[in-house]
């Protein structure tokens, strides 16, 4: 408990209990968002290696199956047909091991009749499910060619070739069909950062100091190199979950009501907006403008309308919501100050986003920062509701709505 101890003295109203919990909540999330990546990349690097297998005459990148006779033996694994750049990069030990292990588990199908494999052999796709998330680094790396250790700069060179003629058609997204070997350097740089979250999550170590949100990004990234309907897909299923749980870190008792799925509160409405007034944009696309503009200026973005709130509500407005009618999308974020630009020019690096463009004559604004998106479930957003007890989006009209909240 000690990490936790010592992350709470810095928090006088959270405990290193809360911690502890906040912690195991999201290392569950974060498992379930790794699964997600990990299975892309595992499959579109799998296909895009047995395409360039095949193209050079080899059955499969992971070479010959042993025959069937050789899982009822206890010979050495019999490496045979498996490409010169995979054994560079797996090594001879690894692809051994993987088969060996098919071995260990063909003898326990045989030693269990119900189980559903008993009486089979173990094939390929057997053997390809042993190859752990750390087997994808290493055929994506190294990246430095100036070590004068000869054995990495052979595993340097190999990686660059089979980049060249194999890899980079799993990731066509990102490189459009084209060499370029700094798409290499960036998948394995990204896939490495998602590896050790990975481990991190999975053997219960503490997650207190890292940067999770841009462990998120990183995992976005690469889906979207492999297929950007992936990326869409994968951050509907657990994308804002892992946001949201994240962001209540230090807040005990929304992780609470979140986890119960119950909204709180707001201590009392402030006021709301309508931010489109002709319908020309969706309220989805308005909070994906302003969080794809966030995640361009480091959490930052620039929000306009016709007037800001009354000054005396100034010191009670905290944080701002932003919500689709429909209850489909939603993003909460921290208002760092607002104004009129005739009087006050809005501070450095908040940006308007592109759907901002046709609504110039819009002269206040809200600096927001730490813009993300909120769980927004059956029309319900999750830690939110109006002071009537409503759902949120059940109670606005028009096709977007900003609601101001002070936070009890």
């Amino acid at each position: 408990m000690e990490p936790y101890e010592q992350e709470a003295l810095a928090w006088p109203k959270v405990s290193a209990a809360d911690l502890y919990r906040w912690n195991s909540l999201f290392s569950g999330v974060a498992v379930t968002q790794n699964s997600f990546v990990e299975m892309s990349v595992r499959n579109a690097i799998d296909k895009a290696l047995l395409d360039w297998a095949h193209a050079r005459g080899y059955a499969d990148w992971l070479g010959e199956t042993p025959r069937d006779d050789w899982f009822n033996g206890d010979t050495g694994v019999p490496l045979q047909g498996v490409p010169p750049l995979i054994m560079i990069l797996l090594g001879t030990n690894q692809i051994k091991k993987i088969w060996s292990s098919c071995r260990k588990v063909y003898r326990v199908w045989q030693n269990d009749s119900t189980h559903p494999k008993h009486g089979q052999y173990p094939n390929r796709d057997d053997a390809f499910s042993q190859l752990m998330f750390g087997s994808w680094q290493q055929l994506l790396g190294p990246t430095e060619f100036k070590s004068k250790d000869h054995d990495y700069i052979r595993r340097a060179v190999a990686a660059r070739q089979l980049w060249k003629e194999a890899l980079r058609y799993a990731f066509p997204e990102l490189t459009q069909g084209k060499v370029n070997d700094q798409h290499r350097v960036k998948i394995l740089l990204d896939v490495d950062r998602i590896r050790r979250l990975h481990n991190r999550v999975s053997h219960g170590e503490n997650v207190l100091g890292i940067q999770t949100d841009q462990y998120l990004d990183k995992m976005l990234t690469v889906l979207s190199a492999i297929n950007h309907r992936i990326s869409d897909w994968v951050m509907d299923q657990t994308g804002s979950t892992y946001r949201t749980v994240a962001k209540l870190k230090y807040h005990p008792v929304l992780l609470q009501a979140y986890q119960q799925n119950d909204p709180l509160s707001s201590d009392r409405e402030i006021v709301a907006y309508k931010l489109t007034s002709d319908g020309s944009y969706s309220g989805k696309e308005v909070i994906e403008a302003h969080l794809k503009n966030a995640e361009s200026h480091e959490g930052r973005t620039l929000i306009t309308l016709g007037k800001p709130p009354l000054a005396k509500n100034k010191s009670l407005i905290r944080s701002i919501l932003l919500v689709d009618v429909e209850g489909k999308k939603a993003a909460v974020g921290e208002i760092d100050d607002y104004g009129h630009a005739d009087t006050k020019q809005p501070p450095a690096g908040y940006a308007r986003p592109a759907y901002e463009k046709p609504h110039q004559e819009r002269t206040a604004w809200f600096a927001v920062k730490n813009l993300y998106e909120a769980d927004c479930r059956d029309g319900k957003v999750i830690g939110y509701k109006t002071t009537d007890g409503l759902a949120v989006p059940s109670c606005f009209t028009g096709q977007v709505t900003m609601r101001y909240v002070r936070h009890t």
